[in-house]
């Protein structure tokens, strides 16, 4: 007991410390629970008044009651249920914490920024309800004590649905903008994407302005032609808001945005990665350089259940037609209902390509893709 004390007294008297950095530096001398009140506690017991700038934090703890104000104020424009704390400090202040337990051999005592942290988590839970975790937080919070700035950044939010295309000429991806490349700018207004008519233009700016976030990155399931249509149930898609405020916000399952209309909308927890295997069902009208007869549009059965070779396919799996119908319409027309796997190029496997078979190869008359519709997508 008397070497406790006596270790506890040379620190005292040697270094003027606040109420928190003496119960931190001291509760494993004393094997004490780190407080301010144990600090407290103990700088009375050696009549050290805290009335001077702290050796190790030079009063850093004071100004946490104001910064934690400016913080919260901050956190209202977001929803979320939890949070984890990043603390950047000055190293001059780390070094003299180390360097004070290391003269007195203390072991295992709270660093100063865990301590900041803690009492910085008290005041966010207390004003917010949310608690903090470091297990996949809706928010991280990072403060900058060099300069007592504030930085947020919320949890990416993961939407899945489908959209169905109801006019031609409308392209499927936006264009990434030319200035910043798709990071986003202030040519941009930080979204990634320069201002034309498509269907990720239209998917991005509808989920900015629902859920308060800057950017929207689509992952698509297969990709139309910009005359086709998209009908039935729709091309499914994933959507990955960056940096949503308004997270709670409810989404309905169905929205009709003029030129498109989206279904089966959700919030989801995590987004596949990889390749996902998916077939199309896709009506397609086709133009020849020379009549073409029955006889030769009957070879066309042949493609049924055959592989598809594409040498530019970088997917490695097998794709196949599973079900192929066609119809003549004209002399040098004709019309496919397919059923195919997703990651075919329709045009490609139309028309004189690197895909092999195709249909100009396979009925020896070259072939022209006029339009193709897609009926529906199946996962």
């Amino acid at each position: 007991m008397k070497t406790q004390f006596d270790s506890v007294s040379k620190i005292l008297k040697n270094y003027d410390l606040c109420e928190y950095c003496a119960g931190r530096i001291i509760s494993k001398i004393v094997v004490k629970q780190s407080s301010k009140l144990l600090g407290k506690k103990y700088l009375d017991i050696y009549n050290k008044s805290f009335n001077k700038k702290c050796y190790i934090c030079k009063n850093l703890f004071d100004t946490l009651e104001h910064l934690g104000i400016n913080i919260v104020e901050k956190l209202l424009d977001f929803n979320f249920k939890s949070f984890d704390l990043g603390i950047i400090l000055k190293p001059s202040l780390l070094e003299r914490d180390d360097y004070v337990k290391s003269k007195f051999k203390i072991k295992g005592a709270e660093n100063l920024k865990f301590s900041i942290a803690k009492e910085l988590e008290k005041k966010i839970s207390k004003k917010t309800s949310a608690n903090r975790t470091s297990d996949n937080p809706e928010l991280f919070i990072e403060v900058n004590l060099k300069d007592e700035s504030c930085n947020l950044r919320a949890k990416p939010l993961i939407i899945y649905g489908r959209y169905n295309k109801k006019i031609r000429n409308l392209s499927q991806k936006q264009r990434s903008c030319s200035r910043c490349n798709g990071i986003g700018c202030h040519n941009c207004e930080f979204k990634g994407i320069e201002t034309m008519p498509s269907i990720e233009g239209t998917i991005s700016n509808f989920l900015i302005n629902k859920f308060d976030c800057k950017q929207v990155k689509i992952n698509w399931i297969g990709g139309e032609d910009q005359i086709s249509l998209v009908m039935g149930n729709g091309r499914p898609f994933f959507a990955k808001l960056l940096n949503p405020k308004k997270r709670n916000k409810i989404l309905r399952k169905t929205y009709d945005l003029k030129d498109i209309s989206l279904s089966e909308l959700q919030k989801i927890n995590v987004q596949p990665t990889g390749f996902v295997r998916f077939k199309s069902e896709v009506s397609i009208t086709v133009e020849t350089i020379k009549p073409v007869s029955l006889k030769q549009l009957k070879k066309l059965k042949t493609l049924e259940n055959t592989p598809i070779d594409d040498s530019q396919d970088k997917t490695n799996f097998v794709k196949h037609i599973h079900k192929l119908n066609y119809k003549k319409i004209g002399k040098n027309q004709f019309t496919l209902e397919l059923v195919v796997d997703g990651g075919i190029s329709i045009k490609s496997l139309v028309q004189n390509s690197s895909l092999t078979p195709n249909i100009s190869d396979l009925i020896k008359n070259e072939c022209k893709c006029i339009e193709f519709d897609f009926q529906n997508i199946l996962i």
